[in-house]
C-alpha cells in the first residue's frame, strides 16, 4: 500500500523556494497593520525544516511592542541578530531630553529600548516603521523634557544605518522628519506617510521607488516632486491621498516628476485624484515612452476628457482606470461615455492586447446600457485578462 505523499518527501530545492514564497506573503503589508512574527512557528514543526529554513526565516524580524524588544534583546544572539536583513518596528518616538549646561547640546534618552535592538542588527537593508499602538507610560521629572523625535529615538547618537529600502507606515496625524539621522543616499525604495518635512538640503542619488499615502502637512504642497527627490531617476511613482486631509497631488507635482524620469518611469499609481486634468495626464503619459503599469483612480469635479486613454503608450502592459465625480460635483455621464468607447477602441481592440485590464464605471453605464456584457465577450475573444468592477482597495501601495 503506497503511503501518502509528505511536505518532507519534495525535494529540497523546491522546499527553499517554498520558504522564501511563505515569507514573502508573511512580511506583506495590508492597511498599515504590522506583521506579527509568527512565521518563527514555522522553525518549530520539526528539526529537519528548522536546519533547511532558519536561514531564510531569520532575515525577518517584526517588534510590535516592547515586550518583544526586550525579548529580543535578552535572547538573540549575536549570530541571530546579525542576519537580519528585513525589519519592522514598532517606533514609540517619545524622547527625554536634559541639557546639562549652555555649551553642551541636548541628551537624548529613548523612552523604549528600540534603539538597543537596532544596535545589535548591522546587516539590516530594509527598515519599516509602524504606529507605536503600545507604548510605555512614563512619569517625568520636572527636569527633563518629554518630547516626539522620531528617527532620534531609534538612533540617539545621531548615527543611523544605511538602508535600501526605507517604509513608513503611519498615522496620517503622526508628525515625522525623514532623514533627520537615517542617510538618505543609499535609500532605494521610499514610502511616506504621516505629517512629513524634510531636512534641507536633501539628496537621493540612488532613489528609484516612491509611494506617498496618506501624507498629511503643507510640505509637498510648497515643493515639486523633483525639489522633493533631487538626484534621483524614478521608475516607479505610487499616490494615494489616503486621508481627508491628505497632500493631493496637482498638475505640476506630476509635470515635475515626468520632467526628471520620463526615460526611467516604467510603473506609475495614482489613486484619488480630484486636482489632476485629463490634458495635462494624457501629456505626461506621452513622454513616458518605457511605462509598463498604469493605475489611475480619477475623480472628477468639472472636467473630464478622454485624452489620457489615447496617450497610453505602447509599452503598457498594465492598465487600471477609475472614475467617479466627487461627493459635490454633478457627474460627468457624457464624458465618462466617451472615456468609455475611447477604451473600448483603443484598449481592448489594441493590436498587440495588454495583459491586464481592470476597470470600474457607474452600473449605469457598464450594465444598464450593456457594456459589460460587451466588453467580457471581446476579452473572452481576444484572450485578455479584463476585470470589470471595483479594483482601487486591492492596488497595493
Amino acid at each position: 500500500m503506497a503511503t501518502a505523499p509528505t511536505f518532507l518527501g519534495v525535494p529540497v530545492e523546491i522546499r527553499l523556494v517554498i520558504y522564501e514564497l511563505y515569507l514573502i506573503g508573511h512580511r506583506h503589508v495590508v492597511n498599515n497593520v504590522q506583521p506579527s512574527n509568527n512565521h518563527i512557528c514555522l522553525l518549530r514543526t520539526c528539526r529537519q525544516i528548522d536546519h533547511e529554513a532558519r536561514r531564510i526565516i531569520g532575515r525577518y524580524v517584526s517588534l510590535r511592542h516592547e515586550r518583544q524588544i526586550n525579548a529580543f534583546i535578552l535572547r538573540a544572539d549575536d549570530f541571530f541578530a546579525a542576519q537580519v536583513l528585513w525589519l519592522d518596528v514598532a517606533n514609540d518616538g517619545r524622547v527625554l531630553t536634559a541639557k546639562k549646561s549652555k555649551d553642551k547640546p541636548e541628551e537624548v534618552f529613548p523612552l523604549s529600548n528600540l534603539h538597543l535592538a537596532l544596535r545589535r542588527m548591522t546587516s539590516v537593508r530594509s527598515l519599516r516603521v509602524f504606529q507605536c499602538r503600545r507604548g510605555l507610560p512614563v512619569n517625568v521629572e520636572r527636569s527633563t523634557n518629554l518630547r516626539l523625535k522620531f528617527e532620534m529615538a531609534m538612533y540617539p547618537s545621531g548615527d543611523g544605518h544605511r538602508f535600501n529600502s526605507y517604509e513608513l507606515h503611519l498615522d496620517p496625524e503622526t508628525r515625522v522628519r525623514p532623514f533627520e539621522v537615517v542617510p538618505p543616499e543609499c535609500v532605494e525604495k521610499l514610502r511616506l506617510s504621516g505629517d512629513c518635512h524634510f531636512p534641507t538640503p536633501l539628496t537621493t542619488p540612488a532613489l528609484r521607488h516612491v509611494t506617498l499615502c496618506g501624507v498629511t502637512g503643507n510640505f509637498f504642497d510648497q515643493n515639486t516632486i523633483s525639489q522633493s527627490f533631487p538626484g534621483s531617476r524614478l521608475e516607479s511613482f505610487s499616490y494615494g491621498q489616503g486621508h481627508r486631509l491628505g497632500f493631493e497631488l496637482r498638475n505640476h507635482h506630476l509635470n515635475s516628476l515626468v520632467s526628471v524620469s520620463s526615460r526611467y518611469l516604467r510603473k506609475l499609481v495614482l489613486l484619488g485624484c480630484s486636482r489632476l486634468t485629463s490634458t495635462v495626464v494624457a501629456s505626461c503619459l506621452d513622454n513616458l515612452v518605457v511605462l509598463e503599469y498604469f493605475a489611475f483612480a480619477l475623480l472628477t469635479v468639472h472636467e473630464l476628457r478622454p485624452d489620457f486613454v489615447l496617450s497610453l503608450p505602447p509599452s503598457l502592459s498594465t492598465f487600471k482606470l477609475q472614475v467617479r465625480n466627487t461627493w459635490f460635483a454633478v457627474p460627468l455621464l457624457t464624458e465618462e461615455r466617451q472615456i468609455c468607447d475611447a477604451l473600448e477602441e483603443t484598449v481592448l481592440h489594441r493590436s498587440i492586447p495588454l495583459s491586464r485590464v481592470c476597470v470600474n464605471f457607474r452600473d449605469l453605464l457598464m450594465i444598464n446600457e450593456g457594456r459589460r456584457e460587451k466588453w467580457n465577450a471581446i476579452a473572452e475573444q481576444r484572450h485578455l485578462d479584463l476585470t470589470i468592477g471595483p479594483w482601487e482597495d486591492v492596488e497595493d501601495i
